[in-house]
């Protein structure tokens, strides 16, 4: 409509209603382009938002599985330190040949962690982190997981005990640890279970276990088990506290 009357009024040559109504279809314009950046910008913060909810919930579920890692950490460093005990040669009492047997095999694994990162990677793969936040509390959620990247290599450690260990450990040994002492293949019974199973051949028991303290490699490797697991609890405990406060300064920008 009022494009007919603009194109009416230039026939005319009625300049002052030109001027008039072409000031109208130019501010129409502008008001609709405003209105559609202003409708954009409510719904990015909105996202914005429903993104940081989750991130927070990502660093939060990360300071919970850090406190369960932990405690079986501390007890894989308890048993690391025995083991290096044993294979030195030293007494370790009430260790006996069946159990330090056992406590080899199991400790030669390693219970990795690894952050809830699926909301951060998202955003940046898509490339929807500038709608997250300011700038400042950008920063430090990709510091954050950036500190945890640089620390992977003692959080998600390959312990060099597991490949010499299994290969003192005889094919039919190993059949009967993993059928009898821990049947649960991903080593997550109960604390203790995988020593409840009736003893294998005496001889067997103590030809493995001298066989493994004449590996020197084992015994190093045991050591370095030791220092890794020392590392890893330090850290977390670190990493727990810059969860829980990121975690915390994310919740109350949200309020």
């Amino acid at each position: 409509m009022i494009l007919r009357r603009l194109a009416t009024s230039i026939r005319k040559q009625d300049w002052f209603a030109v001027v008039i109504e072409t000031l109208i279809v130019v501010m129409g314009v502008y008001l609709g382009i405003q209105l559609g950046n202003w409708n954009a910008a409510r719904a990015d913060k909105a996202a914005g938002e429903d993104y940081l909810a989750r991130i927070a919930e990502d660093i939060s579920s990360d300071d919970a599985r850090l406190a369960e890692v932990v405690e079986v950490w501390r007890e894989d460093s308890q048993q690391a330190g025995i083991i290096v005990r044993f294979l030195e040669g030293n007494a370790v009492e009430e260790l006996t040949d069946w159990e330090a047997f056992q406590l080899i095999y199991y400790g030669a694994g390693w219970t990795p962690f690894s952050p809830n990162r699926g909301t951060h990677d998202e955003l940046i793969s898509t490339g929807k982190f500038g709608i997250v936040g300011d700038p400042p509390l950008r920063r430090e959620i990709s510091d954050y997981y950036t500190a945890l990247d640089e620390f992977a290599g003692f959080y998600r450690f390959h312990t060099p005990m597991r490949e010499i260990v299994r290969s003192k450990y005889s094919p039919d040994a190993q059949a009967y640890m993993w059928e009898q002492c821990f049947p649960e293949a991903h080593y997550r019974g109960p604390a203790g279970s995988w020593r409840d199973c009736p003893a294998l051949d005496a001889e067997i028991v103590a030809a493995t276990l001298e066989a493994l303290k004449q590996s020197e490699a084992l015994i190093d490797a045991a050591r370095y088990a030791v220092s890794i697991r020392v590392i890893a609890l330090r850290a977390a405990k670190t990493d727990r506290t810059r969860a829980q406060q990121l975690a915390a300064k994310i919740e109350d920008y949200l309020e």
